[in-house]
């Protein structure tokens, strides 16, 4: 599945980088304002100027503290750069991938039992696992889940209009164990509750942006590494977009945890997924995998198992903080248990 983006729909500018590119490229031409008109100003007119060219220069920082954010059910500290009807409009935007998506793609009819089973799991994920601890934190609506008739490929994408977009193949790969399905969904919701994808568009653009300056003030220094001032903006936006999929790992658990689900299997998840990689290359070769992960028009979260894509942790690493994870998580399980 390929999500593309249709020429009907305007991507989401945000205002807050859009000001901080604007004022470095405005320094230049303030600085030579100011030495232009300084034999023709008076001294105090050249005293406000200069007031005011200070003023400039402290307003990016203070733009973008304004910025700061705790994530929802984790408390991780964080900048979210779009506004609020910024990320309306990202909503709107990634409803019409979705219609696009399903219009598409051969979907599994409403009434087929691989459609219901996710389904099913994904309501009791909800209900059980996420509005009885986080309704206070929880302002969108239960996830929908469109099951996609796609043996060959694995793909899964969460989008910020709550839905979820799954393919058959998973169902093929897991062999229909509903706990190893429910790690997948439960990641899912982890990354939409958590609204992961508004998060990474902000972080992306403002990621361009830093690019894009470096590149115009690389050009004026001779002898300047061009090459990693691209890099390291990059390798940035790589390790925030593994800090995304580490806390949806981990809030996937917990979330199954909380539901009835074991939460060991979303170890046995990633486990397989190694095991398969190292002992079935093969097998894992005939499988289309998306090379795209977190979409930076904010557009979903794909769900991608690329060993060599960067934006995911690696899945030994996976597998290790799960494991640790676990011991916070299992008597959450336990609970469940005893009270079914």
């Amino acid at each position: 599945m390929h999500l593309e983006k249709s020429s009907a729909q305007a991507a989401v500018v945000p205002i807050l980088p859009t000001i901080l590119f604007t004022i470095p490229l405005s320094i230049p031409y303030l600085l030579l304002l100011r030495f232009a008109t300084s034999k023709f100003l008076l001294p105090s007119t050249r005293t406000k100027i200069s007031k005011f060219f200070a003023s400039i220069l402290i307003l990016p920082p203070i733009i973008f503290l304004s910025t700061f954010d705790t994530a929802p059910n984790t408390n991780r500290y964080r900048f979210m750069i779009l506004w609020p009807w910024e990320e309306q409009k990202l909503v709107q935007i990634s409803k019409e991938n979705v219609e696009t998506v399903i219009g598409s793609e051969a979907l599994v009819p409403s009434d087929d039992p691989r459609t219901q089973m996710f389904e099913q799991i994904c309501h009791r994920l909800w209900k059980q696992g996420v509005i009885e601890k986080y309704k206070n934190n929880v302002m969108i609506k239960e996830p929908i889940v469109y099951l996609i008739d796609n043996e060959e490929l694995l793909d899964g994408v969460s989008y910020p209009c709550s839905a979820i977009t799954l393919t058959t193949c998973w169902l093929r790969l897991l062999d229909y164990d509903e706990n190893l399905i429910a790690a997948i969904i439960a990641h899912e919701i982890a990354h939409i509750i958590q609204n992961h994808a508004s998060e990474f568009y902000g972080m992306s653009f403002i990621i361009k942006v830093m690019t894009r300056l470096g590149e115009m003030f690389g050009n004026l220094i001779p002898g300047l590494n061009k090459e990693g001032i691209k890099r390291r903006p990059l390798h940035f936006l790589q390790q925030h977009s593994q800090m995304l999929e580490r806390e949806a790992d981990l809030l996937g658990q917990e979330i199954m945890a909380r539901a009835g689900y074991d939460p060991a299997k979303a170890i046995e998840l990633w486990e397989l997924m190694v095991s398969l990689e190292e002992t079935n290359k093969s097998s894992m070769e005939q499988l289309q995998i998306p090379k795209s992960s977190h979409d930076e028009e904010g557009r979903g979260i794909r769900h991608s198992s690329d060993i060599t894509f960067k934006y995911h942790p690696l899945k030994e690493h996976r597998v290790k903080y799960l494991t640790e994870n676990l011991l916070q998580v299992q008597h959450l399980y336990v609970n469940y248990k005893k009270i079914d």
